[in-house]
Order: C-alpha cells, then sequence, then structure tokens
C-alpha cells in the first residue's frame, strides 16, 4: 500500500499566508489565527484510527475533510475558503490527484462558496471529491 502525503500544521498555515498575499485580504501575525485548536484537530483526524482501521481511508475522504474543516470551522481570521480549497488541492497533488477536466473555475467557486455557506455536510464534500478527481 502506496504512503499517503499529508499536510502538516506549519503547510497549512504557509497556505494561508501566501494566498492572502497572493490575492490580498488581512492577516494577523504571527499566524492569522482565530481557532487554532481546529487545525490541531483537524491534523489529528485526517490521520486516526478506530480498532486499527483508518477513519477517512480514502484520498477523497481526506481531501473533503482539509477543505471542510478549514473552511466550516473558521481556522484563521481571514482566508478560511481559499485555505481549505488550496490546502485540499495541494493535498491531493502530493498523492498524485487530480480535478477532472471537468472542473471548471466556476464549478469549482460555487462548490466552495456552497461550502462556506454551510450547505454542505462533510459527507456531500467528500462525494464532491470523490466524482471529481482522477489519478494522474
Amino acid at each position: 500500500m502506496k504512503k499517503i502525503e499529508l499536510l502538516r500544521k506549519k503547510d497549512v498555515v504557509l497556505i494561508n499566508k501566501l494566498t492572502i498575499e497572493d490575492v490580498g485580504g488581512n492577516f494577523i501575525p504571527p499566524q492569522n489565527f482565530l481557532h487554532e485548536s481546529n487545525l490541531d484537530y483537524l491534523i489529528e483526524i485526517v490521520e486516526s484510527e478506530i480498532f486499527g482501521s483508518q477513519m477517512y481511508p480514502e484520498i477523497y475522504h481526506k481531501a473533503g475533510l482539509y477543505m471542510y474543516n478549514i473552511i466550516a470551522n473558521h481556522i484563521f481570521q481571514d482566508g478560511n475558503k481559499r485555505t481549505g480549497l488550496e490546502s485540499a488541492l495541494l493535498f491531493l497533488q502530493l498523492n498524485n490527484y487530480d480535478l477532472k477536466q471537468t472542473v471548471t473555475n466556476k464549478i469549482l467557486t460555487n462548490f466552495t462558496l456552497s461550502v462556506a455557506a454551510g450547505e454542505k455536510t462533510l459527507e456531500e464534500v467528500q462525494k464532491w471529491f470523490e466524482q471529481n478527481i482522477e489519478e494522474k
């Protein structure tokens, strides 16, 4: 079984910082946290096991966790939507997956906004990734 590359806390913090530098927003030093404990929980739950089995074994489960938890749990003062999306996409790239070519920027934007509006559950976000990613 191939080892899955996971994001570390510092990776997610850097993504937040770089996206704000790139497209604007407010970054409150030193790490822009609103709810740092929610990020600690996310990093732990992505790789957690119960009775010897991973709670979230599939790539799409983990991608959905990154996106949903960062956006819904307001980890940062600003940039949660972009950070959640970019974290999921980076995680997919690190593990040799990408979005299908049929996923346009408009589809991706609308999906991200629907997650931020509370219109999607974690399971729905994971299902979306399952249907919209492919191995490179």
